[in-house]
């Protein structure tokens, strides 16, 4: 069997060690500005560094989220952030924005670079364009079915990364505007006031009905595991950088599980997510 990555979230030291202690092989994080959760605790400057070490010191891969969509006058910031990162060792970049990878490539062409879910990558076209350009791994949509992961993967042999555990946003790969448009907070800036777990009434034909219609439920792909890894994917992904820290290490323990143990798992492992949901 290929090597298999386990990519976990966190966002301080201490989500950062229950993840290494719980079997994750990489993390995947953000500092303080640009990131798509910047209405969340995140890494500085100033304990990034420390934390990276900490990650590579156990043999731990770190990625660094830039996945938003910039603005022309930030890449002054950017480039200093990422100029000051890249010096701390970090093993890839998460980005959305193509015109950042441009700029990327020009300024900082040894640098790693992954296409962030937000770039709605999900079938072999879109995957064979980030290849050419020097894509080094996709983080597919979710919404990409497997016959498609199967002819990205042995078409292209690009690595693919996929999430397999935690929120699910209602709009396609988490291309929403609908914050953007009633309160001028985009998602894709990383402030997402997420008014889709908000309950709407719905009124057609003389009925009427009430209920959280936008609010998806977490998504488990526990039970499919071995078809994903079958198909092509070598980054199994966790969703959670806003979650809690029980949660983080409940569902790197139980993923962990596992993958080590061919893809086995029982009742119990499905009842422990929950518990931490």
């Amino acid at each position: 069997m290929k090597n298999l990555e386990l990519l976990a979230p966190c966002r301080d030291m201490q989500t950062l060690k229950v993840a290494i202690n719980n079997g994750a092989d990489a993390l995947y994080f953000g500092v303080d500005q640009f990131n798509a959760r910047a209405n969340v605790q995140n890494f500085t400057l100033e304990n990034l560094k420390e934390n990276i070490d900490i990650a590579h010191l156990f043999g731990v891969k770190t990625y660094l989220t830039l996945n938003i969509l910039f603005k022309d006058e930030e890449y002054e910031n950017v480039s200093k952030l990422i100029e000051t990162t890249s010096k701390y060792g970090i093993d890839g970049y998460i980005i959305q924005d193509i015109g950042l990878y441009y700029f990327i490539k020009h300024n900082f062409p040894n640098l790693e670079i992954h296409a962030s879910t937000q770039m709605g990558i999900e079938n072999y076209y879109g995957a064979k364009f980030l290849k050419e350009l020097g894509y080094k791994r996709i983080v597919l949509a979710r919404e990409t079915g497997l016959n498609d992961i199967q002819e990205i993967y042995q078409k292209l042999g690009i690595e693919i990364e996929y999430f397999i555990q935690g929120a699910l946003c209602v709009s396609f790969s988490g291309n929403c505007y609908l914050c953007s448009l009633l309160a001028g907070s985009s998602g894709n800036r990383g402030k997402c006031k997420q008014f889709c777990r908000l309950p709407y009434s719905l009124e057609y034909s003389n009925q009427k009905k009430s209920g959280y219609f936008l609010s998806t439920k977490d998504f488990c792909m526990l039970p499919k595991l071995k078809e994903l890894a079958d198909s092509g994917v070598v980054s199994f992904k966790i969703e959670g950088r806003a979650r809690r820290v029980g949660y983080i290490g409940q569902a790197v323990k139980t993923y962990r599980k596992a993958i080590d143990n061919e893809f086995s798992y029982d009742e119990n492992d499905i009842i422990d997510l929950k518990k931490v949901y």
